[in-house]
């Protein structure tokens, strides 16, 4: 007895959907796909920092006018450039930012307090320098450079954090809440453009040397694979023999 069930009609492929027509367009803007078909790759990852970071200070600014909170810091304009410009580095990797930028807030909030209770000593006046003020900077920026280096979360603009809070710019709970959350939001819009708008495989918590190495200047490596005191201890090598 013959079937009288058709054929399945053939359905089309997916590279025909618009879908994925609009998915493949937006792909070949992705960071990632451009660096290595372009003749001057450098222009791309120009493009890629003022784009993204100007656009990161500009949504935490506006979330900043909108809700009313302390969100705009002098710090989060050189952690955004990191996290834009070398995007794949350790020092870019979300736990070195958050964890880094907690113990600057640290480190100065200490250090105010060393100057609240040491006698001899007063609190800081944030409009002179004193011997309390020099003492509140030095301790801050020597308290914020150990932990970093104790916990291996090497940020540098957490240093800026913990002077910040030793010349009394964030003083109360609320600042210092709304630093940690600016904080945040600016780890999340990194996540969002690096990963989803970039292409790029930015860690979720901690970076990957493994894959670190392999993205050159977006990982902080220069061209020649070395750093500058590398290069220097490499010629002091090279005349010694």
């Amino acid at each position: 007895m013959q079937s009288s069930l058709k054929p399945p009609v053939s359905s089309r492929p997916p590279q025909a959907t618009l879908l994925f027509q609009v998915v493949a367009f937006f792909s070949r803007l992705q960071l990632h796909y451009l660096l290595p078909r372009l003749r001057h790759p450098e222009r791309a990852v120009l493009v890629f920092v003022l784009l993204e970071g100007s656009a990161a200070v500009a949504v935490i600014a506006s979330i900043s006018y909108l809700t009313d909170l302390p969100l705009i810091f002098p710090s989060l304009g050189p952690s955004a450039f990191i996290l834009f410009r070398m995007p794949m580095s350790a020092s870019a990797a979300p736990r070195s930012v958050f964890v880094s930028h907690t113990l600057g807030l640290a480190a100065g909030f200490v250090a105010l307090a060393l100057c609240r209770f040491l006698p001899g000593l007063e609190y800081p006046d944030p409009g002179q320098i004193n011997g309390s003020f020099i003492m509140a900077l030095s301790v801050a920026m020597a308290l914020a450079s150990f932990l970093m280096i104790r916990f291996n979360c090497n940020h540098p603009p957490a240093i800026a954090t913990s002077l910040i809070v030793a010349m009394g710019s964030i003083a109360t709970p609320v600042q210092a809440g709304g630093f940690v959350l600016a904080i945040g939001l600016l780890i999340f819009l990194a996540f969002l453009f690096n990963r989803i708008l970039g292409g790029l495989p930015f860690p979720f918590w901690k970076h990957d040397p493994a894959i670190t190495r392999h993205f050159g200047s977006l990982a902080g490596i220069p061209e020649s694979g070395r750093g500058y005191w590398q290069e220097l201890a490499s010629q002091i090598f090279h005349l010694q023999r």
